[in-house]
């Protein structure tokens, strides 16, 4: 059975990229009937069936749009304004595409070069007692 949660917050985003609103999962999935905890993953709703089935035509039609724009940078003649306002629009129509497909829109980096191997080896306790594939836990927040 399709999850009605899933599907009015897949319809919610699908209005507010019509609209050109910003789209805040977590604030949207908790307006739909989700608890604190899940908006805090937007993962578990956006990675749903449910939720796919509704985004993946949004999505097909963002891939066919962030081509032409590609395919538009190729032209030798755009001037510096035009190539700016090209990769300005793949690179927003790419954020979308992984915010609608349920993938992550950034990278976090944690540069680890500075630390001793001592202060490595604490840092991966640390985890394995914090932190699992659902996330960190609460005591450590």
């Amino acid at each position: 059975m399709a999850s009605e949660n899933a599907k009015a917050v897949a319809l919610e985003v699908s209005e507010s990229i019509r609209k050109r609103k910003k789209i805040i999962l977590g604030k949207i999935i908790r307006e739909n009937g989700y608890s604190i905890q899940t908006s805090l993953k937007p993962k578990l709703v956006t990675a749903t069936k449910t939720y796919q089935k509704i985004m993946q035509p949004i999505v097909e039609k963002l891939e066919i749009e962030r081509q032409r724009a590609i395919d538009e940078l190729s032209l030798k003649d755009l001037t510096k304004e035009r190539y700016s306002d090209l990769v300005k629009g793949v690179d927003i129509i790419t954020k979308n595409i992984q915010l609608l497909g349920g993938k992550p829109t950034e990278i976090n980096k944690i540069d680890l070069s500075d630390l001793s191997n001592e202060e490595l080896v604490k840092l991966t306790e640390e985890s394995d007692e914090g932190i699992s594939e659902e996330g960190i836990s609460e005591e450590k927040l």
